[in-house]
């Protein structure tokens, strides 16, 4: 056997194995480079969506309305039918029964964007309680810290479904599938995720982190109380009683490090 031919044979393999490993490597890096860019630009991309939808919806409501527009207006509003929805024992607030538009979305709310309000189910009690309501298909999006670097941000994707009729709470960080922090309710599904961020931390001594899991999918929003009072199924939802003022707390989101970004890093200093 002429072993020095079969040596120089498997030299010569290895050494294009070699070269087609750093090939694959450097081609590895390079999708690597542009998937980090492609995230920054998403991020960037949705901030920039979140300022501007903001401003065009202000700027509507400071349109002045013509006496002409002011008496169409009167008109039509007693036309409308109104109902009377109890929020508390001392507090009535009169809604229009007028589901709302997809054309208002996405839809610009404090910290959060709304893409799609979802659809009351009022037959089934596990998608409401006596204080929220859990539309099926709701999906917004907000800016938070990446669960495994706190100090990044991150996209999330905050997702009801109906899991063979039981709700399912996602949220889903840049799109990363693999990375779903999932629940049967609002809150196991959040304090998930707060515990995926404080056990990346070096220092575990701080007070962990409480979920708020309604607030952080953006539930607790007036608007989007508001907007699921004005469908006339919430009236068929047997276990609800109405939205508690301790609820509508998005005006304190910028002091909640469970909530913003901005606060959280003030946390981990």
């Amino acid at each position: 056997m002429d072993y020095k031919q079969k040596y120089a044979r498997l030299k010569h393999r290895v050494k294009n194995y070699v070269l087609e490993n750093t090939s694959i490597i450097d081609e590895v890096c390079l999708l690597q480079a542009e998937l980090a860019a492609a995230r920054s630009e998403r991020l960037y991309l949705i901030e920039k969506l979140m300022f501007y939808e903001g401003l065009d919806k202000s700027a509507i409501g400071q349109i002045p309305l013509s006496n002409d527009s002011r008496e169409l207006t009167h008109k039509y509003t007693g036309e409308k039918q109104i109902i009377a929805k109890k929020i508390n024992k001392h507090k009535i607030k009169e809604i229009s029964k007028v589901p709302p538009k997809t054309s208002m979305f996405p839809l610009k709310l404090h910290n959060i964007l709304i893409h799609t309000l979802g659809e009351i189910l009022p037959a089934n009690p596990n998608f409401h309680t006596s204080q929220w309501i859990y539309p099926v298909g709701y999906v917004a999006t907000r800016i938070y810290a990446h669960p495994r670097d706190p100090r990044k941000k991150c996209v999330f994707t905050c997702k009801i479904l109906n899991n063979a009729g039981v709700p399912q709470f996602q949220l889903i960080p840049d799109n990363d599938l693999d990375g779903v922090f999932f629940g049967e309710t609002a809150n196991i599904c959040h304090q998930e995720l707060l515990n995926s961020i404080q056990g990346s931390m070096k220092d575990t001594s701080r007070v962990s982190l409480q979920a708020k899991g309604e607030s952080f999918f953006g539930l607790s929003n007036s608007r989007v109380q508001s907007l699921l009072l004005s469908d006339p199924r919430i009236e068929q939802c047997v276990k609800f009683k109405g939205y508690s003022n301790d609820n509508i707390n998005e005006m304190y989101e910028n002091t909640d490090p469970t909530l913003s970004f901005a606060e959280l890093q003030i946390y981990l200093t």
